[in-house]
């Protein structure tokens, strides 16, 4: 594992030549909340499964991880000789093919694909073909596909990372404003609630209240909309997220969920104390950018 943030997205693929087959490797990955490896390999290769999803577990961590193994007769050369070949079967299987294609009328000519598609009537000795020993052939091919892999994961991580951070600074612009507009209304808005619990008294003809029984009234209700503390608790969250994506040392998309699950806890009590339009704007462009952020950490490994 390096130490740059990665996507659970990507692709690899390569091929090798064995034995008169050609051999393709294709590695995909999306997103997933564990790691889930899906490896495909026809029957001859089944032996390699266990190789394949040891080295995909040392390289990723999360994510769905899929490959698939394609075997193809290499008809690069002139002349291809497989000894696995019962030809008198192979024999029938194309006269038989081309017979139907006779009866039915089908213009395409039989191609060697096409027989090829029926090879388990023909093959002899597959798994003398495709035997332990061609390991040090398959496994260079698969590792060149799985590292195309990892390079496409950790390339669209870059990407993640950038929009991660510039989200960061937004919401950090963000946070000055509201508690600038909270120091700005902290006296207006201790004005306006003893103007409300005094205009409260009047119409309830209480007559004169004791000065220090109104104090703690006025400074119950200032506290019940004081946001200082959920504000610095969302500068300590952003500034966790920040150093988390300058040195991702692990696989932290799931620490970066939850640092966002507790942004968005923090925003929403934020707006649910706000006595100011303007403050209460400033929030909901902060609940905004932080669900914008949750869609790009989905796809954090």
């Amino acid at each position: 594992m390096g130490t740059r943030l990665a996507s659970m997205t990507g692709y690899g693929s390569a091929a090798a030549t064995v034995n008169g087959w050609r051999v393709r490797v294709e590695c995909h990955s999306v997103n997933h909340r564990r790691l889930n490896l899906r490896i495909y390999t026809p029957d001859e290769l089944r032996w390699l499964r266990p190789q394949i999803s040891e080295r995909i577990k040392n390289n990723i961590c999360r994510g769905s991880i899929e490959v698939r193994f394609d075997l193809q007769p290499d008809t690069s050369q002139n002349r291809v000789e497989f000894d696995s070949i019962d030809e008198d079967r192979f024999a029938a299987v194309a006269s038989e093919l081309k017979r139907l294609a006779m009866d039915y009328r089908l213009v395409a000519p039989v191609s060697l694909e096409a027989v090829w598609e029926y090879r388990c009537f023909f093959d002899r000795c597959t798994d003398e073909v495709f035997s332990e020993d061609t390991a040090d052939c398959i496994m260079p091919a698969f590792d060149e596909a799985l590292d195309q892999l990892v390079a496409s994961r950790c390339a669209e991580g870059q990407g993640l990372c950038r929009d991660l951070r510039r989200y960061c600074e937004s919401l950090l612009a963000l946070v000055d404003d509201v508690q600038s507009l909270r120091e700005e209304d902290e006296m207006t808005h201790h004005s306006r609630v003893k103007a409300r619990l005094q205009q409260a008294l009047d119409e309830f003809d209480v007559g004169d209240i004791d000065e220090g029984r109104l104090a703690q009234e006025i400074a119950y209700y200032v506290e019940k909309g004081d946001i200082s503390e959920e504000i610095q608790r969302t500068r300590s969250h952003l500034e966790r997220l920040e150093t988390l994506l300058d040195e991702p040392t692990e696989a932290i998309g799931k620490k970066i969920d939850f640092y966002l699950q507790e942004l968005i806890r923090e925003a929403n009590t934020m707006g649910s104390k706000s006595q100011h339009a303007e403050l209460t704007d400033r929030v909901i462009e902060m609940k905004s950018i932080i669900e914008k952020m949750r869609e790009q950490a989905a796809n954090v490994e």
